[in-house]
């Protein structure tokens, strides 16, 4: 049992030192000025938004949802899965239509499906806090590792030399790695219901949210 738990601790920790996370240091705009460093991690789940038109008759928005690849001084990278469009009249029709990224015809996704941000167009950010997705990275491969150890209890307790089970063998195995998938799955759903998501809006006005406003630290202005 100790070798299985060690072998879970090790596997989980060379996946977590893997992803290195991106930073960018970010200031309050409304309120008291803090400043406050976002930190993004490969493999984490964004969702990103961009204010298209703002007018006396319309408010054009997008969502983009994926999965963060990387970043640099002053763009983030990632692979889209969809985009949300969203359009509000101020007659108060609302519109918001969902696609798909292999129907989104935007050129730069034709063929990879990659799509690059400048910090100064992102208007509105939401993700995973980093402690959770840290925590998601050592508990989903113990999961994995498991299911496939409860999956093989049967092979590891069968004595071939005699035909038959080896009832005490399996009752180790099989107790040990369900006792470990119950309790790394009830981690994951206190850890879902304490942390919510991380949200931060850049833009003023932005639709739905009274959040406080953010700016990017050394980033031009474009809006």
């Amino acid at each position: 049992m100790r070798k299985l738990f060690l072998l879970m601790i090790a596997l989980s920790f060379v996946i977590i030192l893997n992803a290195q996370p991106w930073q960018v240091q970010m200031q309050q705009v409304s309120g008291n000025s803090k400043v406050k460093t976002l930190r993004l991690k490969p493999e984490m789940r964004l969702e990103i938004g961009r204010l298209l038109n703002d007018n006396d008759t319309l408010k054009e928005y997008n969502y983009y949802n994926g999965i963060f690849l990387g970043g640099t001084a002053d763009s983030i990278r990632i692979r889209l899965n969809e985009v949300k469009i969203n359009s509000v009249f101020t007659n108060g029709i609302k519109h918001q239509s969902t696609i798909p990224v292999k129907y989104f015809t935007s050129e730069a996704l034709r063929d990879s499906g990659f799509m690059s941000f400048a910090l100064p167009e992102i208007d509105y950010l939401k993700f995973r806090p980093a402690k959770k997705n840290e925590f998601g990275g050592f508990v989903e491969p113990t999961i994995y590792l498991s299911l496939l150890t409860l999956f093989l209890s049967p092979i590891i307790s069968y004595n071939f030399k005699e035909g038959e089970l080896n009832a005490e063998r399996y009752k180790y195995w099989a107790l040990g790695s369900t006792l470990v998938l119950a309790s790394c799955i009830t981690a994951i759903i206190t850890i879902n219901a304490i942390h919510g998501p991380d949200t931060f809006r850049f833009k003023a006005g932005w639709p739905g949210t009274h959040i406080k406003q953010w700016r990017f630290i050394n980033q031009p202005d474009i809006r």
